[in-house]
Order: structure tokens, then sequence, then C-alpha cells
């Protein structure tokens, strides 16, 4: 007589969780220790060493110093798929006004020469917090799935420079390609939410710099050329409505001065003004028709003046849109609201941006990237990403954000 032979048990991302969710206290910790002793982008190398310390507690090959301070931390689990998870390790130069315990009042020189007080005011250390969770899970429920998992530390994101600068230093030399790639980001939604959906969610970013030229005009003494302050200031107020009305579509944009500088200090005269525009769009093909519009109100705005020399303009790519590839996204969102029912929610685009997708430009890896939330109440005006009251409570966000990443990969690690 044959012997039965039972199938083996394949668990759901939602069983594997919950019976192998660490003990949060460690990774509570490290959001506190991190949080107090935050570093401006492109110095993260302290917040480096620690997530690197948990890494390899959890017995992951590392590799440390990409792009920067960049890390990436390899596992290999057998035959399946490989799910790349990213976090930010950078944080900002804003003064810290919470009242938080454990609130920084750190200062740093940063690499521009300039000191300035560093606060984890957009979430970062609970992105880490939530990855090394997250990280932990996987590694402890190792016998329930198959394939790769690469998690990596970015440094540098707010600056949006990091993700590229570890892929130009040899990153794909370092890991496997990945199939897909995740990433979320703490909002102040309330805690214990997530938000999730395929399409655009992150806009492009472009920087614009201007110069507009007022002189020197030939045999003319230099102070009755044109002035190009004025001129300049023109064509800045009311840009972002001038180039709606020229769109004519009704289509997602917004169009930012960041910066505003003309004179020389001892000079009789000004020789040019420049300022430098942020323009943020959802969708590709508007993009590009917001860049002719933007030359041609500059343009028209010089001419109208005078100005002896045409504008110089330089468009400069900030961030790619980040755009969820549909199926991904479908996959992860099922599984979301089955664990977390009425607390996933559909994600709003926003005018953030983001460098994450370039990590798997190369590869067209395709990607999810979701939002959690970090906020007590569900009110509006609550302090957001980048105010220097920015204080999600720990609990249950970490929790949230530990799970929902944990989930997410799961999600094409099992079965």
């Amino acid at each position: 007589m044959e012997q039965s032979v039972s199938p083996p048990d394949v668990s759901s991302p939602q069983d594997i969780v919950n019976e192998h969710r660490p003990d949060l206290a460690a990774y509570e910790e490290f959001y506190r220790q991190v949080h107090k002793d935050p570093e401006i982008s492109g110095m993260e190398s302290k917040t480096a060493a620690l997530v690197v310390y948990h890494l390899k507690a959890l017995d992951f090959k590392v590799h440390t110093g990409i792009g920067g301070h960049g890390v990436a931390a390899v596992f290999h689990n057998g035959q399946g798929k490989t799910i790349l998870m990213r976090a930010e390790l950078d944080a900002l130069p804003i003064l810290e006004q919470t009242n938080l315990p454990y609130k920084s009042t750190k200062r740093m020189i940063d690499r521009y020469g300039n000191e300035r007080p560093i606060m984890h005011a957009c979430g970062h250390d609970m992105n880490m917090a939530s990855l090394l969770g997250a990280s932990a899970i996987l590694k402890a429920s190792a016998k329930k799935w198959k394939g790769t998992v690469v998690i990596i530390f970015q440094p540098d994101e707010e600056e949006t420079g990091g993700a590229q600068a570890m892929v130009d230093d040899g990153l794909y030399e370092k890991i496997p390609k990945p199939e897909i790639m995740l990433a979320q980001h703490l909002v102040p939604s309330r805690s214990g939410t997530v938000a999730i959906r395929s399409g655009p969610v992150l806009g492009a970013a472009d920087s614009v710099n201007v110069r507009i030229i007022g002189g020197p005009c030939s045999g003319v003494n230099p102070q009755q050329c044109v002035d190009p302050i004025p001129v300049a200031i023109e064509i800045v107020l009311g840009l972002e409505d001038k180039v709606r009305e020229k769109l004519k579509s009704g289509a997602y944009v917004t169009v930012a001065c960041w910066g505003f500088h003309a004179g020389i200090p001892g000079n009789d005269y000004v020789a040019y003004a420049d300022f430098t525009l942020d323009i943020k769009t959802l969708d590709p093909a508007v993009r590009e028709n917001v860049h002719e519009v933007l030359k041609e109100i500059i343009e028209d705005g010089c001419k109208a003046a005078n100005t002896p020399q045409r504008p110089i303009i330089d468009f400069k790519v900030r961030a790619p849109l980040t755009s969820n590839d549909p199926s991904v996204t479908e996959a992860i969102s099922r599984v979301f609201t089955q664990y977390f029912k009425d607390n996933a929610v559909e994600m709003q685009p926003t005018r953030a941006c983001e460098d994450f997708s370039i990590l798997g430009a190369k590869h067209f890896s395709p990607y999810a990237y979701w939002n959690y939330g970090g906020s007590e109440t569900a009110e509006e005006n609550l302090p957001t990403n980048h105010s220097p009251f920015f204080a999600p409570p720990i609990q249950p966000t970490l929790r949230a954000g530990v799970d929902a990443m944990a989930l997410a990969a799961l999600t094409f690690l099992v079965g």
C-alpha cells in the first residue's frame, strides 16, 4: 500500500508576518537613536554603520560604501524571484522644534561648508527601522519562502543623487538584478494605515537655471543697459499660472521659484539676474510641453524688455517620474487589503519626488512604491514631512511599516 504524502505547508504572507514578527523593541530603539543623531545628505557614515550592524546580526552578506555611504545586503534563499527593498539614510537641514525626549539638537557642517541644524523631518528614520524589521521577518521565516532578498539603504535621497551614485559606483557588480523593487514612505496620515495605487504616484522633478542678461551694451554706459532684475521678477511672478494657461489641458503641473540672485557687491550696475525653477509633472508628454512653454515665456519676456542677449536656460532632471507597475501593485494591494482591511486605502499622487526608480532603470525593473501613516489622528493641518514639528508616534507606525514591507516582499516569494 502506498503511503500518502502530505503537501508542503504553504503559509500565506499574512500568516508568516504574524508568526515571525520580531520583538520590535530593538527597532524602536534604533529609531530613537537615529532620530536623535541624524546625518545630512552625503554624510551618513554613522547611520550606515548602525544599519550594517543590524544587517550583519541577521547574517546577510553586506556591501558598504556604495555611491558614498550606501549599503547593500543580500540573502540568497534558493530558487525564486529577486526582490529589492529600499530605505533612505539621510536627514534634512532643519532645526527640530518638537518636544520629543529623543529630539535632535545636532548641527553638522554640510558638504558645501555650511553649518546646519539636522533633523529627520521626512521620516527616513522610520523607513529604515521598518526595513530592518521586515528584513528580520524574512530571515526568521526563510523555510517558508524561496528567492533572493536585496536590502538597500540609499544615501543622499533628499538631494536626489544617491540612487544614481550607487548605480554608477558598481551596485550591480555586488548584487543580482532585481526582478521587482519595493519602497515605502512615511506620511502624515493616520498611523496603521497604508496607501498604494497603480500608475504615477510621485512627480517628475526638473530644475531650471535661468540667467537674464541686461548688459553690457555696446557703446552705452553700463548703467543705461537693461536692468535684468525687474525683467526676471516680471517673468517669475505668476509663472505657474502662465504655464497652465498656455497648456490649456488642466494637467497636473507645478512651477516654483527656488532661488533668485542678482548683483555683485562693489559693481555699480547689475549685468544679470539668475533664478532657479522647480517643475513637477505627472505625465511625460506634459513635461515636454512645459519645457517648451517655459522657454517661450522666458524668451518673450526678454524680447519685450529688449535685453541685449537671449536668456540662458538650462534644464536638468532632478528626479524621474515614480509610476507604479500595475501588476506588481495590484498583487500587493490585494495582500494589503486582506491584512490591513479598512486601513488599506488608495494612494493619492503628490508633488513630492523620488530617485528610487533609478535603482532599477537600467534593467527596466518593475516596482511599487506606497505610503504608510505616521500621525495619531487623521485631522487636517497636521505637521507634514519636512516640517520642524513632524513627530510620528513610534507605534503603531513602526509595526505597520514593518508588516507592510514584509508582506509586499512575501507576496512574490511565497508559493
